[in-house]
C-alpha cells in the first residue's frame, strides 16, 4: 500500500513498483489536497496490477503516452501522423510532457493557458504561429486525449475549451484569399496552350472542370471513367493519392462520388485517351492503368507537380497560385455561371451527412445539369464521332467515343516537337 505525503509545499506520492521497489513521485497538487493525491495513487495502484506502466516503474505520464499513440497511429497508417508527432513535441509536450495522465494532474486551465501561450509563440520561421496551426495544435491533443478516455486511462477528457478560448481563424494576408481562383480565361489558356506539356494540360483540365482534389486525380483509373453514360459521362472516384504513404487511400470524405465530366474535359480525356496516353507511355492504355501517370508510370507526387504547375504558369504569362486553387476556381465559376450551390456540393463532396441525406440520391441528370453550367471550352479544336474500334485499348470497351481531329492546336504543337528534333517526328501520331 501506498503513500501520501508532503514535500514542500507540493503533495508527493510513493507506490511499490512490479520489481518490488518503491517509486516516490510528485503529484503537483497543493498540500490540503490530499484527498485528490491519494485517488492519483489508487489509479496508479491499479495500473500497475493491469500491467499499464512499464516494469521500472514509471507512472503513466502525458509524455509517455503521447509516444504510444503516435506509434499506435503510425501503425494504423493515419496520414497525418508525421504532423501529429511534430505538433506535439514541438509545442505541447515541453510544458505538460511531464503531468501524470490522470484528470487530476491534467485539468482544462493547463490547455487553456496552454493555448493563450500558443498565440505568442513564434514558429522556427521566426514568425508569430497562425490562428490555424493554434486550431490544429489543439485538435491533435485534444484526439489524442479522447483516445485516452477509449483507453480507460482517463475518466473525461480535460482538453476541452470554450470556443473564445481559441484564436479566431483568420488568413495571414487578408488580400490572398480573394485573388486564390483562375479567372474563366486563365482557364481556359491553362488547359489549352501548347506551351504547356499535353499531359500537364490534361491534369489541369481535370482539376478545372472537375473539382477533384490532386490525390484524387492522381489515384484516378482510365476504368473509372465511363463516357457512354448520358448526358454526360461518369468519373468514379474512389480513392486518393497519400504522397507521404506513397499510398493509395479512401478519398477525404469516406465518400465515394460519381463526377460528372464537363463536355470540355471530354474532349480533352478522348483526346488523351485514343493517342496521347501511348505517346507519353509508349503503348494503349487499359482499364487498370492510371488515368494521368507520371513520365515514369507512377503516381503522380503533388510536390513535383505544384513546381512544374508553377513554371507553367510563368511559361504562359500567368501569375503564380495554389493547385488546390483549382478546385475553388471550379467551383466559384460553376455558381457564377448558376449551378445550384446544394446540388453542386454533392459533385465536389459527395452527399452530405445528415440522416436525410442517408436516404436521398439525386438524379444523375441533376449533377450534369450542375456540372454543365460550367461555361468553359478549348481555345480552338473541332469535333468528330471516332466508332468503337478505337477506344481505348484492346481490353477496353467505351463504346462511342469523342475524338478531336488535327486542331490547328495540334499541328502547330507537332510542327514545335519537330523542330526541337531536327525534322524528325520519332514520335508519330497514331492512324485514326
Amino acid at each position: 500500500m501506498g503513500s501520501v505525503y508532503p514535500r514542500g509545499s507540493k503533495l508527493w506520492i510513493k507506490y511499490k513498483a512490479p520489481d518490488g521497489k518503491w517509486v516516490p513521485k510528485p503529484t503537483y497538487l497543493d498540500v490540503g489536497q490530499e484527498k485528490k493525491a491519494q485517488a492519483v495513487l489508487d489509479r496508479i495502484e491499479e495500473l500497475v496490477k493491469q500491467g499499464v506502466v512499464p516494469e521500472d516503474g514509471t507512472p503513466p505520464t502525458l509524455r509517455r503516452y503521447a509516444a504510444q499513440w503516435i506509434a499506435r497511429r503510425r501503425q494504423e497508417g493515419m496520414s497525418t501522423v508525421d504532423d501529429d508527432e511534430a505538433r506535439l513535441e514541438r509545442y505541447v509536450l515541453p510544458s505538460l510532457g511531464a503531468r501524470l495522465l490522470t484528470n487530476d494532474d491534467l485539468r482544462p486551465r493547463h490547455f487553456r493557458d496552454l493555448v493563450q501561450s500558443l498565440t505568442t509563440t513564434k514558429s522556427a520561421k521566426g514568425e508569430l504561429l497562425a490562428p490555424r496551426t493554434v486550431h490544429h495544435i489543439y485538435a491533435t491533443l485534444h484526439a489524442m486525449l479522447q483516445d485516452a478516455v477509449v483507453d480507460e486511462l482517463l475518466e473525461t477528457n480535460p482538453c476541452l475549451l470554450k470556443r473564445r478560448d481559441l484564436p479566431r481563424k483568420r488568413d495571414k494576408d487578408p488580400k490572398w484569399r480573394g485573388g486564390a481562383v483562375f479567372t474563366r480565361s486563365e482557364v481556359e489558356q491553362i488547359i489549352s496552350d501548347v506551351r504547356i506539356p499535353e499531359d500537364r494540360r490534361v491534369l489541369n483540365a481535370l482539376l478545372l472542370l472537375g473539382g477533384y482534389r490532386f490525390g484524387e486525380a492522381a489515384a484516378l483509373r482510365v476504368g473509372d471513367y465511363d463516357p457512354t453514360l448520358k448526358p454526360l459521362g461518369r468519373m468514379l472516384v474512389t480513392a486518393s493519392f497519400d504522397v507521404k504513404r506513397h499510398a493509395e487511400k479512401g478519398v477525404k470524405t469516406e465518400t465515394p462520388r460519381q463526377v460528372p465530366v464537363h463536355p470540355t474535359l471530354a474532349k480533352v480525356l478522348a483526346t488523351w485517351l485514343l493517342s496521347g496516353w501511348q505517346r507519353m507511355m509508349g503503348r494503349p492504355p487499359r482499364p487498370d492503368d492510371l488515368l494521368i501517370p507520371s513520365r515514369e508510370g507512377r503516381h503522380r507526387n503533388v510536390n513535383h507537380a505544384l513546381k512544374r504547375f508553377h513554371e507553367d504558369l510563368e511559361r504562359v504569362g500567368l501569375r503564380r497560385r495554389r493547385i488546390h486553387d483549382s478546385r475553388r476556381s471550379f467551383i466559384s465559376l460553376a455558381l457564377a455561371d448558376g449551378a445550384r450551390k446544394d446540388v453542386l456540393k454533392w459533385v465536389t463532396h459527395g452527399p452530405p451527412g445528415d440522416i436525410m441525406d442517408l436516404y436521398t440520391t439525386l438524379p444523375w441528370s441533376a449533377l450534369c445539369e450542375a456540372v454543365s453550367c460550367l461555361r468553359i471550352d478549348l481555345l480552338e479544336g473541332k469535333l468528330i464521332e471516332l466508332p468503337r474500334a478505337v477506344a481505348v485499348g484492346a481490353e477496353a470497351d467505351f463504346g462511342t467515343v469523342l475524338g478531336t481531329v488535327e486542331s490547328p492546336v495540334a499541328i502547330s504543337e507537332r510542327l514545335q516537337l519537330l523542330r526541337e528534333r531536327g525534322g524528325r517526328d520519332s514520335n508519330p501520331r497514331p492512324p485514326a
